[in-house]
């Protein structure tokens, strides 16, 4: 007679506590409700976006007043489910947070994404209603792909086209087009 043996492989439920005892591994960037979601490193275009943006508002924002994040910032949206997000750029008032080498757990001023690929849609809205629900003042969704930014505010969402000057924060502006010219990018992707 033969046997079939099944093997289950059970999926890890991260939680707070593995958190603060330092169990899960520097690697992970986004855990829902306890479930790690694996994601692509950045692509070439991306990482220079993010750093195109981040110099912008370090150029014309207070530097006494904020402070500046790059480069899957991690943003504890709940600790119970636990809820981690890994965030391109992020903006936080020093009254509200100071640096200590610690994940931020207090919702931000500004928090900019950068889509590079065709990513699920749905994974998408999940993160912007987390950022809305934790209480982020601003979000900018910059979707290379299609060229548009949305931005998401309290009070309303608004979408632009590449040629649009769209608004940061506290006056800090940029132009699509004009960051994607200026490093010959003219591709879809």
């Amino acid at each position: 007679m033969y046997w079939r043996f099944l093997m289950t492989v059970k999926e890890k439920i991260w939680t707070y506590e593995d958190y603060i005892s330092g169990r899960i591994p520097h690697d992970v960037s986004d855990i829902i409700n306890g479930k790690e979601v694996k994601k692509m490193p950045a692509r070439d275009l991306l990482a220079w976006l993010e750093m195109e943006i981040s110099y912008l508002l370090r150029k014309h924002l207070d530097r006494r007043k904020y402070l500046i994040f790059v480069g899957e910032v991690s943003l504890m949206i709940s600790k119970y489910p636990f809820t981690l997000r890994g965030a391109d750029i992020v903006v936080i008032s020093r009254d509200r947070w100071n640096l200590k080498n610690e994940i931020i757990n207090e919702p931000p001023n500004l928090i900019v994404e950068i889509i590079s690929t065709d990513e699920d849609a749905v994974y998408i809205l999940e993160k912007m209603e987390d950022y809305r629900r934790w209480g982020t003042n601003r979000q900018v969704w910059v979707f290379l792909k299609s060229k548009k930014i949305i931005i998401l505010t309290s009070e309303k969402t608004e979408i632009f086209s590449e040629y649009d000057e769209v608004e940061l924060l506290e006056g800090v502006k940029f132009r699509l087009s004009d960051l994607l010219k200026e490093v010959g990018y003219e591709g879809n992707s």
